[in-house]
């Protein structure tokens, strides 16, 4: 017996695929004899789909409505050009159309508004707390006189 082979990972070779030779792409650019244009009917034509989004949403501007990428999709679509929204909502930043506000959710239990630290109301037995106190002298300071603060709290006492 020979020299012994290296140990392989693989139990047994792996055959490499074989490298074809593939036909022109419609990328590649065709060479014509001189003073020769190329026949449109035999060159496939090639799409540019951002052009396209942006003539949809100029017409769509003209008539004096708001693009929206579901509708340039929709129309783009029956036209049978496949565009997808992000690629419409980048096209139509970069025209300057403004985003729409996502709607606000409903909360089906109303929600407190965080205040800031109120007074707890004065006990039933008319004691006031130092709080109390101080708040009734801000309002008097904001009325001008206590005996004028009184009369108005009187006042709305009456249309309570």
């Amino acid at each position: 017996m020979g020299p012994k082979a290296a140990h392989s990972p693989f139990s047994r070779p792996i055959p490499m695929p074989k490298k074809t030779t593939a036909a022109p792409s419609a990328t590649e650019p065709v060479h014509l004899a001189a003073g020769t244009l190329p026949d449109p009917a035999a060159t496939p034509s090639k799409v540019n789909k951002s052009e396209e989004i942006r003539i949809e949403a100029r017409k769509i501007l003209d008539a004096g409505g708001s693009p929206r990428p579901k509708e340039i999709i929709e129309v783009l679509a029956r036209r049978g050009i496949e565009v997808v929204s992000p690629q419409v909502s980048q096209i139509l930043g970069r025209l300057g159309v403004e985003r729409r506000p996502r709607k606000k959710k409903r909360d089906t239990v109303p929600t407190r508004s965080p205040r800031a630290a109120t007074p707890p109301a004065a006990p039933s037995n008319e004691a006031f707390t130092l709080t109390d106190l101080i708040a009734a002298k801000k309002f008097v300071e904001m009325i001008g006189t206590p005996r004028r603060a009184m009369s108005l709290l009187d006042a709305l006492d009456r249309i309570s």
